[in-house]
């Protein structure tokens, strides 16, 4: 039997994080059955909200009986995504990490899936797959995005992703040892997929529904496109340089010769298709090449990893329990 850490990162989430918590609370029976989870805990990391978020949680643990603690972490000020994340890491005790944002796009009931895939032998890191999903609700933009971003990380990583950038995943608690810390941002998610495959934990994916938020979002699509872009090329750079180089080298040489065509169609339409046909024999060699590089990474040693180096405290963080 295992305990389950659930990690909660709030920041002026007072529309959904009642509900959400309620949903949370509610799956204990069903976490112990399918996922033989024995003990849970709720951990809400406040990050500096300046609404209601944590009276309301404080409300509901004293208002609901049961045997689930839950304890709520506030950051006097909002620190980050990943900051609220790696406080509660750090300050959980279970031998299973979970995560989910608060704002009702994750649904808690699909944890018992999760963390019956991340206690299977070997597993070091389940994501939530809202990509695959037949119920999954997510903006075309958003969809698009992630699409790209899950490819990206695929061709650096060498390994299939659909979703690279899930809010919702668990992981045993000795991964998360091998992972932080990561950043502060919402491009934690992205980093810690990344990183887990370079250091040779293996990834599940399991489809996972999505739904719209509770709230304002407060991802800009550009700003933290850019960031999560800069994330995934970053923590692959750290490991496999060549294979960064080689893939931005081959993507420059496309757009290079793309624009060279276009540019000298009016002109030389004759000198346009040949290129073009040149371009198509070429390419099924580039891609082989670049399977074989990928298939030659997948059998790479995993790497020795930093243990977490952020702490709760210092005057920086407040921490109570309530048992619900």
């Amino acid at each position: 039997m295992s305990r389950l850490s659930v990690v909660v990162p709030v920041y002026n989430e007072e529309a959904a994080i009642g509900h959400l918590l309620q949903r949370i609370l509610s799956i204990t029976d069903a976490l112990q059955q399918e996922a033989g989870i024995s003990e849970l805990e709720v951990l809400v990391v406040d990050d500096g909200s300046t609404d209601r978020t944590a009276h309301i949680v404080e409300d509901l643990a004293h208002a609901h009986s049961g045997p689930v603690a839950v304890r709520l972490i506030r950051h006097p000020v909002n620190l980050g995504y990943g900051a609220a994340l790696q406080t509660g890491f750090a300050a959980s005790r279970g031998s299973l990490l979970a995560f989910l944002d608060g704002d009702l796009t994750y649904p808690p009931e699909s944890l018992p899936r999760l963390c019956r895939a991340a206690q299977r032998p070997g597993v070091g890191l389940v994501l939530g797959d809202r990509m695959t999903s037949r119920d999954s609700r997510m903006p075309p933009e958003r969809r698009l995005g992630n699409a790209l971003f899950a490819l990206l990380a695929s061709l650096l990583c060498g390994t299939r992703l659909a979703d690279c950038c899930s809010g919702m995943r668990v992981l045993p608690a000795r991964a998360w040892q091998r992972l932080g810390p990561l950043p502060a941002g919402l491009e934690f998610s992205p980093s810690m997929t990344v990183r887990a495959l370079q250091r040779g934990l293996a990834v599940e994916q399991v489809p996972i529904p999505y739904h719209e938020r509770v709230g304002s979002s407060k991802l800009k699509v550009l700003r933290d496109g850019l960031r999560f872009l800069a994330a995934i090329v970053a923590e692959a750079w750290r490991y496999r340089p060549g294979r960064v180089c080689f893939l931005g080298g081959a993507t420059g040489a496309c757009l290079l010769g793309a624009g060279a065509g276009l540019a000298l169609l009016p002109r030389q339409p004759t000198f346009f298709l040949r290129l073009g046909a040149g371009i198509l024999l070429i390419a099924p060699a580039l891609g082989a090449l670049a399977l074989l590089l990928a298939r030659g990474d997948l059998h790479g040693k995993s790497l020795s990893a930093a243990r977490l180096a952020l702490h709760p405290g210092d005057g920086n963080v407040k921490s109570e329990e309530l048992t619900s």
